[in-house]
């Protein structure tokens, strides 16, 4: 029974990665823009509850039509001062989004970009903030912005048929004690953070104490609250401990360790999210004298997203949902694909839990044993 069932999860794998997509895809000559890097600057957030920032968005055509228009998507309360392209000031409609409370920056290019060129644009907003939640604060005791917010511009969005945008992105942070995922290049002042994998700007901010692991867990740091004491301090160690271990089992199966920096963020908003390596984890797990399964779990899925969609992405979008392929070579020559459905409506949800199922009996099947 237990081999007929791993044979049809074999099965049902193989036809969702080998159905012809040409029998989905829309196969017209249009472009379709990629981000290929984001460099952000954020002004002091004082005290007016807004966040002023400016960020350069560089993209390529991907698709196989030249293209005459972009569309850039950002918060629908978004205040936005100015847009450029290649540095000359443009003419924009902003128009509002069908979901996800975003709106669409509608911009006429100048000169049309053919397929693999690339085009930057800058755009100068101000995003005022109502109330504080767990994806956007601005607070004396610790202010944040993560990617659910839609916080800076982008083609698309969570919600959109191909997902978020993930790229290399450089941020900078202005009179804020600030932290977020890359390799951290700070001078006085400010803060500077820059990412080579791919991934979503995020930033919190706060007063931390750093930890830094050593032995096995080097390049891995808990930021823990000011003044936290030492059973804060051994959990940290604790949880230090966990994401090395995960990190060398990944590095056994996925192959060379990504070279960027482990950080798990004490916060009192956001926790679960990660990217690229930091992940955010409540300030209650640093004050517990063992480590949860939530946390530990978070960890252990921040690590693997080093390798599966921080190192690379492969996407295809077949009739509304998309499909990311990872593929990963084993030594003994074995192709695992991990398939991951993002799904815009409910109605595909039992599908993504069967892949699910199907990746661990694969895993338990082909890579432990």
């Amino acid at each position: 029974m237990a081999k007929s069932a791993f044979f049809n999860s074999i099965l049902f794998l193989s036809f969702v990665l080998f159905l012809p997509i040409a029998l989905f895809a829309q196969d017209e000559a249009r472009a379709v823009w990629q981000v290929t890097n984001f460099d952000i600057v954020v002004n002091n957030l004082g005290s007016d509850r807004a966040l002023n920032a400016r960020a350069t968005v560089a993209l390529r055509n991907v698709g196989r039509g030249s293209g005459s228009t972009l569309s850039l998507r950002i918060n629908s309360k978004a205040e936005i001062k100015s847009v450029t392209v290649g540095g000359a000031t443009m003419s924009y409609h902003s128009l509002p989004e069908t979901r996800g409370g975003a709106q669409r920056i509608a911009i006429t290019l100048t000169n049309s970009v053919n397929p693999n060129e690339g085009v930057t644009v800058g755009v100068d907003y101000r995003l005022p903030l109502e109330e504080n939640t767990g994806v956007s604060a601005i607070s004396p005791a610790g202010s944040q912005f993560l990617p659910l917010s839609l916080w800076y511009p982008s083609p698309n969005t969570p919600f959109a048929v191909r997902g978020a945008d993930y790229a290399p992105f450089r941020l900078t942070i202005n009179g804020g004690n600030a932290m977020s995922s890359g390799v951290e290049k700070s001078s006085v002042g400010n803060t500077v953070f820059e990412q080579n994998l791919n991934g979503q700007p995020f930033f919190v901010v706060g007063d931390w104490e750093r930890i830094d692991g050593s032995a096995g867990a080097k390049g891995i740091a808990a930021f823990l609250p000011k003044g936290a004491g030492d059973d804060a301090r051994k959990q940290a160690d604790r949880l230090m401990a966990l994401a090395s271990d995960a990190r060398a089992l990944y590095a056994t199966l996925f192959g060379a360790i990504p070279d960027v920096p482990v950080r798990l963020i004490a916060v009192r908003r956001g926790a679960g999210f990660d990217d690229s390596g930091s992940v955010l984890i409540s300030e209650g797990a640093f004050r517990r004298t063992k480590v949860d399964s939530v946390t530990a779990l978070a960890i252990a899925e921040a690590i693997a997203r080093l390798w599966i969609g921080s190192s690379q992405i492969v996407a295809q979008a077949i009739d509304g949902v998309t499909i990311n392929v990872y593929a990963v070579q084993k030594p003994q020559f074995l192709l695992v694909f991990v398939v991951e459905l993002i799904c815009l409506d409910k109605m595909f949800a039992h599908c993504a839990h069967f892949l699910r199922k199907c990746f661990y009996m694969l895993k338990e099947n082909l890579i432990l044993k």
